[in-house]
């Protein structure tokens, strides 16, 4: 206990040591598109089994606490479905919502009052996948990537990012039977693109 304490006072500390310009505040809105990725467990007789890519939406709130160092909130959400592939055609055979919302460290790079800032992130957080008719799942996710910022003035910017989210759905030992989030497999590998608007104050 007084070793939390001790950190969360030295976190604190580092904060308020800031210059004033180094902390800062942005709110993003994100537009983005997440690929297909494919399963690894499917029957003989398909050629494919994928959870199908598209459009993804989201918003990020990030807090500076030095010129270099900084957190986020990150949330997500993708329309996909379940899809199967044969060599007559592919077919969804239901649609669902994947959702994530992830806590970050953000490492930005260059001088705070540059308008080009590459940075990187890290993080973790849940993936919430939901489907009608069926019941939905929470499961525990990563992220991690890294993109660059451009601020033409002080206050408006715009970002775009990559980023790698892979979701444990440690589910592999689980046959003969799934649960329909589960696919037979222990993580779904997932990949983004994004781009942003920013305000920052």
């Amino acid at each position: 206990m007084r070793r939390f304490t001790a950190g969360a006072g030295a976190i604190a500390l580092l904060a308020l040591s800031a210059p004033a310009r180094a902390q800062s505040w942005e709110v993003s809105g994100l537009a983005a598109y997440t690929p297909s990725a494919g399963l690894d467990n499917q029957a003989q007789e398909l050629s494919g089994l994928t959870i199908r890519g598209g459009f993804t939406w989201g918003a990020q709130v990030a807090r500076s606490f030095t010129p270099h160092w900084g957190a986020e909130v990150l949330w997500t959400q993708q329309s996909s479905a379940l899809q199967v592939e044969t060599g007559d055609g592919s077919a969804d055979l239901f649609t669902m919502t994947v959702r994530q919302l992830h806590g970050n460290a953000v490492r930005q790079f260059g001088g705070a009052d540059a308008r080009l800032r590459p940075f990187a992130f890290v993080g973790v957080g849940a993936t919430f996948l939901s489907a009608d008719d069926l019941a939905s799942e929470t499961k525990l996710s990563f992220g991690l990537g890294g993109g660059v910022k451009y601020f033409p003035s002080k206050k408006i910017g715009v970002r775009g990012h990559f980023r790698y989210k892979p979701t444990l759905l440690s589910d592999e030992d689980a046959e003969p039977f799934c649960d329909p989030f589960g696919f037979c497999q222990g993580a779904l590998h997932q990949i983004e693109f994004a781009v942003g608007a920013i305000v920052r104050f």
